[in-house]
């Protein structure tokens, strides 16, 4: 039984690789999104903190599964921040689920304060403080 996914934070650079895959893997159409790399400005410095999201359609790469394979979102990632559990390690956190996100999903290095920046979760939302979306 797989638990879901661990992201560490403190490794991601924000590539979209894992929403790029993700789209590919699954066909998903422009506009729509499965996967979600949210660029949030840290309080404070402004520095940048990149929250990868997963939505409620997610099946964790169930179709690779059954081939031995993992899911394409994992075989992307260049810096190995995004990887398959089979349990949340002990100093991963969940996030409280927004919108359209995923349960199943933990993180390392996560920041409390992310989860008010999060707004519709995977879906775009003019709310929505990322700097490198034009989505309005």
């Amino acid at each position: 039984m797989r638990y879901g996914f661990a992201i560490d934070q403190r490794t991601c650079i924000g590539c979209h690789a894992c929403s790029v895959a993700c789209k590919t893997e699954h066909s998903v159409p422009l506009g729509s999104f499965r996967t979600r790399v949210r660029w949030l400005p840290e309080p404070g410095d402004g520095r940048m903190t990149f929250l990868p999201l997963f939505g409620s359609e997610c099946d964790l790469g169930a179709n690779r599964a059954t081939h031995g394979l993992a899911p394409a979102c994992v075989t992307a990632c260049p810096t190995k921040a995004l990887e398959l559990v089979d349990e949340a390690p002990e100093d991963a956190v969940p996030l409280e689920r927004k919108g359209d996100t995923r349960d199943g999903v933990v993180y390392r290095g996560h920041a409390r304060w992310q989860e008010d920046a999060m707004n519709a979760g995977v879906a775009l939302s003019p709310e929505d403080p990322d700097p490198i979306y034009e989505q309005w």
